[in-house]
């Protein structure tokens, strides 16, 4: 099946952070279609409780899972036609630390962990990066956990393509929406 990191990575985390990009079995859903904001690039938007500048070339488009409440794409209307997909999937931790998470994807996906912490907007992530050269798994997946939830931002690409500065620039220009409590 195509994208099985995905699925590997719905093994790691089995309640539910993380799961397949296909669409459920069944569905009739085979591709998603660029949302009304696709062309607003190098602006912020806002994804529920955070935000980030879109890189230039990438389009925003209609996320097939509820857990993942960011996706896009470069130079393709779906995720099997694309030449890199970058995404934010939400969800409750499946492990007591992102360390912890980081260390079974990489095992799971023989991956290697950064010794550098990333920053976003004032919360510590951990990086995970694979030899992937194709959209089966990520080439680079972040874990950051803030108020009970785990962040994954998960970008994955084809062999001739270099994610490296799009995922730098939707970190370096992730914010979190300030709570309000009244």
């Amino acid at each position: 099946m195509a994208l099985r990191w995905y699925l590997q990575l719905a093994t790691l985390c089995a309640l539910g952070c993380i799961g397949s990009s296909a669409p459920p079995a069944g569905s009739n859903t085979t591709s998603v279609s660029p949302s009304s904001e696709s062309a607003v690039q190098d602006e912020s938007k806002s994804f529920e409780d955070f935000s980030f500048k879109i890189p230039s070339g990438w389009a925003i488009v209609t996320p097939d899972r509820a857990k993942t409440k960011a996706m896009l794409l470069l130079e393709g209307t779906n995720w099997k036609n694309a030449k890199a997909m970058i995404k934010v999937d939400v969800g409750k931790p499946t492990a007591p630390t992102a360390q912890q998470i980081a260390e079974g994807f990489a095992d799971s996906a023989g991956g290697t962990i950064s010794p550098d912490v990333l920053d976003f907007d004032g919360v510590p992530g951990v990086s995970v990066s694979t030899s992937s050269t194709d959209m089966t798994k990520p080439r680079q997946m972040i874990i950051v956990f803030r108020d009970d939830k785990a962040y994954l931002l998960m970008a994955g690409a084809t062999a001739d393509m270099d994610i490296g500065d799009a995922v730098s620039h939707v970190r370096e220009s992730w914010k979190w929406k300030k709570v309000s409590f009244k």
